[in-house]
């Protein structure tokens, strides 16, 4: 019925590459009518025997997307839909508030606002040493929590970290401080080549703001006369553009009351190749 109902969808056998044992896929075929799509799916869903919990992950390309009327046609179609949940998540949050926030939008004030935190330290470290000793290497909780804060926290790049020093050492090693380090810097390294476009494809002022944030790590009152002779800018207002393009395309980010770089190995490749380092 499924199938049926979806048509776009194209459901096939394939090898898995590393096994070789088959498995079921879905893929979607050629969209001819990106509108009759969604009817088809919220039809499916209107049909459903049990109520749907549809999660969308990364939600704020739907702003990127060609079709300039697609969140209106989206919206239209969820709140006439009474057998679905919807949950909407990005990692992009001035486009996510953009999309729910702005009075233009027609997302606006239609869902109830949930912010994940950074899992717990304990819970965090717990876990990593659990799963080093599962492979018969060793980390101290000391080392686990330094590279925690290093990355406040934030999951993909603690895994990132840890999944690259986790290959790299032997069974049966106990890691050290000297390891962490040599390997935080090995790991932020090897998006040299990315950065270094980045930082090309900005102007002198966004350049020299970006640098600024990144040598404090947590800036605070950017446009202050103090920050901006601190740190060798030209005024307050010329901050101010640059800081407004740095956060619209999304290399610099607010929380609470101070600015970060985003991406936290961009931030500290950036410390490290035109500040005093970083300290693990």
């Amino acid at each position: 019925h499924f199938f049926n109902v979806i048509t776009s969808l194209r459901p096939a056998l394939k090898l898995d590459p590393v096994t070789g044992i088959p498995i079921f896929d879905i893929g979607i075929g050629e969209i001819m009518a990106p509108e009759y799509s969604l009817e088809q799916i919220f039809t499916y869903l209107e049909k459903a025997d049990k109520p749907c919990v549809v999660a969308i992950d990364e939600f704020q390309q739907i702003a990127k997307y060609p079709e300039r009327n697609l969140e209106a046609i989206l919206r239209t179609y969820i709140q006439t839909c009474t057998n679905a949940t919807f949950i909407f998540s990005g990692s992009q949050r001035q486009m996510m508030r953009n999309i729910f926030f702005s009075p233009s939008r027609p997302f606006y004030q239609s869902v109830s606002l949930i912010s994940l935190g950074a899992i717990e330290l304990n819970t965090y470290r717990d876990f990593i040493v659990e799963k080093m000793e599962e492979g018969d290497r060793k980390i101290d909780n000391e080392l686990v929590e330094r590279v925690y804060r290093l990355f406040e926290g934030h999951t993909w790049y603690v895994q990132n970290f840890f999944n690259r020093l986790y290959s790299a050492m032997e069974k049966g090693e106990e890691c050290t401080l000297q390891m962490v380090e040599d390997y935080v810097r090995v790991t932020v390294n090897s998006y040299e080549p990315m950065f270094e476009a980045i930082v090309g494809l900005l102007s002198a002022r966004q350049k020299e703001l970006i640098v600024a944030i990144a040598k404090e790590g947590k800036a605070k009152g950017v446009t202050s006369a103090s920050f901006v002779r601190k740190h060798g800018l030209m005024s307050a207002s010329t901050v101010q553009s640059a800081l407004r393009q740095l956060l619209d395309k999304e290399f610099v980010t607010k929380e609470g009351d101070a600015y970060i770089v985003y991406d936290r190995f961009f931030g500290l490749w950036l410390s490290e190749k035109f500040g005093t380092g970083y300290t693990v």
